[in-house]
């Protein structure tokens, strides 16, 4: 059974603020298809993102890893960027919110308009 659990715990954070133009972030962000170069997914499709593009928009949740397996690729660095997807969540969440309340705005205008006529 596969399950992941991140601590999450209110007595353990400071300086919490919500994530403003969540909406302008990932809108900014591009989803990909991709076919793995190297290591145990070699030939593989999957979907994604692109961790160097990512670092650009939401640099907080890029990190610099080694990757052993991938050693070898185009340079002789084994140094990787990886993207901590879990992290996204929250601002997909926040995202949703701003777009939901620009939903809600636009109803109300479009049912002023109707009373109108």
């Amino acid at each position: 059974i596969g399950y992941s659990s991140t601590i999450s715990d209110a007595r353990l954070k400071e300086d919490v603020e919500t994530i403003q133009s969540a909406s302008e972030k990932v809108s900014q962000l591009r989803g990909v298809e991709y076919t793995w170069k190297k290591g145990s997914r070699k030939g593989q499709r999957e979907i994604g993102l692109i961790a160097q593009e990512v670092e650009a928009v939401v640099p907080s949740i890029v990190r610099e890893k080694e990757l052993v397996a991938m050693s070898g690729l185009d340079d002789s660095s084994a140094s990787y960027k990886t993207v901590d997807y879990e992290k996204l969540i929250a601002l997909l969440i926040e995202s949703n919110k701003e777009q939901q309340e620009i939903i809600a705005q636009l109803e109300e205008r479009v049912i002023d308009l109707e009373n109108r006529l």
